[in-house]
């Protein structure tokens, strides 16, 4: 098994489902994923960020200035939404069968 293929589609679902909640910016985005996964580096989280929107499925905007330099936020788009919900389907089917091994 690529253990890297696995933690990318991980990662990538964690960063479209957080995004469904919050418009974040790329800095925020990145310490909430690095304080969940702390073997993820800033490094990944930004290219994962940017083959989201190269994908389509976030599109970004810059936020009104708060004293230092503009900020990129990150949205998600109908598409990323769309992707967000096969990738959730995905991945109840893989833990639902692991669950059923007894695999927890």
């Amino acid at each position: 098994m690529d253990k890297g293929q696995m933690k990318k589609g991980v990662l990538e679902l964690s960063i479209l489902y957080t995004l469904t909640t919050d418009e974040l910016y790329g800095y925020d985005i990145m310490k909430r994923i690095t304080e969940l996964f702390p073997e993820i580096n800033e490094s990944t989280v930004y290219a994962v960020l940017r083959r989201l929107h190269a994908d389509g499925c976030t599109e970004c905007y810059f936020g009104e200035h708060s004293g230092g330099p503009k900020r990129k936020y990150y949205r998600v788009t109908p598409k990323g939404r769309e992707e967000l919900r096969k990738m959730l389907s995905e991945w109840r089917d893989i833990t639902g069968a692991m669950e059923k091994l007894g695999i927890k």
